[in-house]
């Protein structure tokens, strides 16, 4: 990678971060409290609050959740804008941004793309009167019409994945009043081992969850579902749980992308199309052990953020001459341990997982136990942020098997 590009003359690399959430955060206090002075960072973000994603179910049915000030997370060793990137040019190492103060445009000589994912549009007909929960903006609009539902109402929660789960878990117990119904293509509980699908099927059983597998939405309409069975299903709201998608950003800026929008990266985190870029957390594609992508998750977000930071460190002080002889490490090495799940308030399941993210046979963690871990895991989101911004370089992750080979999938213009 060539030294970074000083047309102000200035003796600092200027960094861009796009997103504030958990990967971006991360990359921007861990960059700016270990650069020694190297490094300009800016963070731009649409809200001044940091907003803690794997709460957005806790939104949608009216828990208070917190929002702390993102400026203060981040500190006075970051830059932060308020506002939307609606035009980036890497190659001039310019970004366009429009703002409660207006339009202006940041100057970078490296940008870390970290805008996350947003609920993918229902890819069936009528997704029109589907809802999604999984961004902060989705979980605005799901919120006042679960509250306008009346007793005796149909909600359907629509994909079994963890998202799915949480969801109609959270709106079952928080609504008792409402008849909750689970539809998803495959199995009940499926990800997890035998006990815990058996945990997971017992607690929705308890909350009343009309759980069916092995069925798949093939429209919507208002008041009802059409199933590829050919069944008709009432629901006066529908809750689509599916798979996400990247921002539209990288590919309106021809960055090359993968098939859902995230930036095809190699195993340091950089654009196979444009060195300049950086993506982490789910706005980016990078190999994971045995050349899959990693798991969307804050397990991947946190330590792909840092380790994005600590390339662009490197590169910094190389550049600057007070970095001799250390190796330039590449490949980002993670291992996952598991995933804590919460099934309402007072359920939740921990699956262990291997290095790779998949459910081992060890038994799963239910009852308080996992209750107490999943509270620790919602509050601790902020406060590891925090905690890197006091003391960089703490944050540290375990290791799986690392990998150099860069990206060969199909790129997407």
């Amino acid at each position: 990678m060539s030294a970074f590009n000083r047309a102000s003359h200035s003796t600092r690399m200027r960094v861009l971060v796009v997103g504030g959430g958990f990967a971006g955060a991360m990359a921007a206090v861990r960059l700016a409290g270990r650069s020694k002075g190297r490094v300009e960072v800016t963070v731009v973000n649409p809200r001044a609050a940091f907003v803690n994603r794997i709460r957005m179910h806790h939104v949608a049915v009216g828990r208070p959740v917190p929002f702390p000030s993102l400026s203060s997370l981040l500190g006075s060793g970051v830059t932060f804008v308020e506002g939307y990137v609606t035009a980036l040019e890497p190659e001039l190492g310019r970004a366009e941004v429009s703002g409660p103060a207006g339009i202006r445009t940041v100057s970078f000589d490296r940008v870390v793309l970290a805008t996350g994912s947003t609920t993918e549009r229902a890819p069936i007909a009528g997704h029109q009167h589907v809802y999604g929960v999984g961004d902060i903006d989705a979980a605005h609009r799901l919120r006042p019409a679960l509250a306008s539902l009346s007793e005796g109402s149909t909600v359907t929660v629509v994909g079994g994945g963890l998202t799915g789960l949480e969801t109609v878990a959270e709106i079952a117990e928080s609504r008792p009043d409402l008849d909750a119904r689970l539809l998803t293509a495959g199995e009940i509980g499926g990800w997890f081992d035998t006990r815990g699908q058996e945990y997971v099927r017992g607690t929705l059983g308890r909350l009343r969850v009309d759980a069916v597998g092995g069925t798949r939405v093939r429209a919507a309409e208002p008041g009802r579902l059409h199933l590829d069975s050919g069944i008709e299903v009432p629901s006066d709201l529908t809750v689509w749980c599916g798979g996400f998608a990247a921002p539209p950003l990288p590919r309106e800026s021809g960055i090359a992308v993968d098939e859902q929008g995230a930036v095809l990266t190699d195993a340091a985190m950089r654009s196979i199309s444009h060195p300049s870029v950086l993506a982490v957390g789910d706005s980016g594609h990078a190999p994971g052990p045995g050349g899959g992508r990693y798991s969307m998750s804050c397990q991947f977000a946190f330590p792909s953020g840092a380790h994005a930071a600590d390339v662009l460190l490197r590169e910094a002080l190389d550049d600057a001459g007070e970095n001799p002889g250390r190796e330039d490490a590449d490949a980002l090495d993670l291992g996952f341990l598991g995933r804590c799940v919460s099934l309402g308030r007072r359920a939740a399941i921990l699956q262990l997982t291997d290095k790779e993210d998949v459910a081992t046979g060890r038994s799963a963690v239910t009852g308080r136990t996992a209750v107490m871990i999943k509270r620790v895991q919602l509050a601790g989101m902020a406060a590891a942020v925090s905690t890197e911004r006091r003391l960089p370089g703490l944050v540290r992750w375990p290791k799986g098997e690392p990998v150099t080979a860069r990206h060969t999938q199909t790129v997407t213009g």
